[in-house]
């Protein structure tokens, strides 16, 4: 019941603006494929230069980025956002006292320490300035709408490549967050890297690439704990895609003592400052008793009260370690007695993160503080924000789905195109890792990238390729 209440309400009974949107893109292919008016656009369209279309992407994209840091009212720190505890991890690293908690009297491993180190090393250099931190962030932006037209390229066509490049140059939210201190800046860029790596050698294997791949991959894991066991992704694919099960065995093998090789210096300081091993972050046991428990459900992931049956164990931990252990242990003891629940609980919570319906959180990131000189903008500019930005979101999400759909009946994939299959599985991989621990809205903003990838595949094939029984001509631009 929880699965299909959470279907109706986050992706069937909303979302109109989204859904009409597809619903004309495939109608209006219908139209113009049978006006044949696509064969003279890909005359026209395939004499443009690749490399002057991509550069115009990218200024696009650096443009509305930049203009947004210029322009937005929005100041850091602010308590209603993560830019606080970002920042002040950052200056306690920068001046020397370690990693520490929000309160600054104990050592903590509650957040990963890749972005604020890399933010300290920042102000050490040129000083505690907000706005190199933007910069910083508008320039990851450009750079993953670059790998995301290269990986584009890598799998399918350059076409493809393009098309999911300028969804993700305009995307609202991925403009919107250049203001936002985030982790997830730097963690796309340098995951998207380690996948890109990935692809490269699944379809010319080449070990040089492992290792690389491998290390970026482990670099990533500090900013987002996400890529950390990426080596099952890469099992999947070349035992399933490629059908070498002892390739896929080693290869996922050395990716993940590559990548837990970078925990190990973190965890040796928190054995040491917190007396565990820890190798990431320690909120992982909260993470989860949040998520697995009687009273939390598909939106709303809280822990029960001592009234309602909480652990005593839990609210009485005296440090973040011991909250860590007993928030895992309290989980894993639910799951054990209510698997089914478990499960139902995960696929309704993921359905709810992936949700059309209007809950943006970006649009409120940019409007917590207001720097001084600046009035909040009206309401009304802010509601039509969130809506465009919810709106654009719901269009790509459901062309995505379309997407998918193609790819999996389009017959005999070339080893090229099985390798589309990293951005399938990837995404499969990142929604079970949701699905039992935290669903925000928010977290889904790691794979959007990939759902304009599936969104411009969807495009290409809806108006290039076959579509309802229609082919193209022989120059079809899905095997350009």
């Amino acid at each position: 019941m929880i699965i299909w209440n959470t279907l109706m309400n986050y992706m069937v009974m909303v979302g109109r603006k989204p859904k009409t949107f597809v619903l004309v893109i495939l109608i209006s292919a219908l139209i113009l494929r049978r006006l044949k008016i696509i064969d003279k656009f890909y005359e026209w369209f395939s004499k443009i230069s690749t490399r002057s279309l991509l550069l115009l992407i990218l200024i696009i994209a650096f443009s509305l980025r930049l203009g947004w840091i210029i322009w937005s009212p929005h100041t850091a720190p602010s308590a209603g956002t993560e830019d606080k505890y970002m920042l002040q991890h950052a200056h306690n690293l920068m001046v020397g006292k370690g990693f520490l908690t929000p309160e600054g009297n104990q050592f903590s491993a509650e957040r990963p320490i890749g972005y604020p180190l890399l933010l300290s090393i920042l102000f050490r250099v040129f000083g505690e300035k907000i706005w190199l931190v933007e910069w910083l962030q508008v320039i990851c932006g450009v750079s993953t709408v670059f790998l995301i037209y290269y990986i584009g390229r890598q799998t399918i066509n350059k076409y493809v490549g393009l098309l999911a490049a300028m969804l993700l140059a305009i995307y609202p939210t991925s403009v919107l967050a250049s203001k936002v201190i985030l982790e997830e800046h730097m963690f796309i860029l340098l995951w998207l890297g380690g996948i890109s790596l990935l692809i490269s050698d699944f379809q010319k294997p080449n070990w040089k690439k492992i290792v690389i791949a491998g290390l970026i991959l482990g670099i990533s894991a500090h900013f987002r704990t996400y890529s950390f066991a990426m080596g099952l992704v890469l099992l999947f694919l070349w035992s399933l895609v490629r059908k070498d099960i002892r390739q896929g065995l080693l290869r996922s093998l050395v990716i993940q003592v590559l990548i837990l090789t970078f925990a190990v210096p973190w965890a040796v300081r928190n054995y040491y400052k917190l007396g565990k091993p820890i190798p990431y972050t320690s909120i992982i046991g909260l993470a989860l008793y949040y998520a697995n428990n009687p009273v939390s459900d598909a939106r709303s992931q809280i822990p029960p009260t001592l009234e309602q049956g909480g652990s005593p164990e839990f609210f009485n931990a005296k440090t973040e370690v011991e909250r860590d252990q007993a928030g895992k242990k309290e989980a894993m003891k639910w799951i054990s007695n209510h698997p089914l629940t478990f499960i139902q609980k995960g696929i309704a919570r993921t359905i709810y993160m992936l949700g059309i319906d209007r809950e943006g959180w970006i649009v409120k990131d940019n409007f917590y503080t207001i720097r001084e000189g600046r009035e909040m903008p009206p309401a009304k500019f802010s509601s039509g924000l969130d809506n465009m930005d919810n709106d654009y979101y719901g269009g790509i999400f459901l062309l995505s789905l379309i997407g998918f759909f193609l790819f999996c009946v389009s017959g005999k994939p070339t080893l090229k195109e099985k390798s589309f299959w990293f951005i399938i599985m990837t995404i499969a991989y990142y929604l079970s890792i949701v699905a039992i621990t935290l669903g925000h809205r928010k977290y889904r903003f790691a794979i959007e990238p990939f759902f304009c990838l599936l969104a411009a595949y969807a495009l290409i094939q809806i108006f290039l390729e076959k579509f309802i029984g229609k082919s193209m001509p022989k120059q079809a631009i899905i095997n350009a």
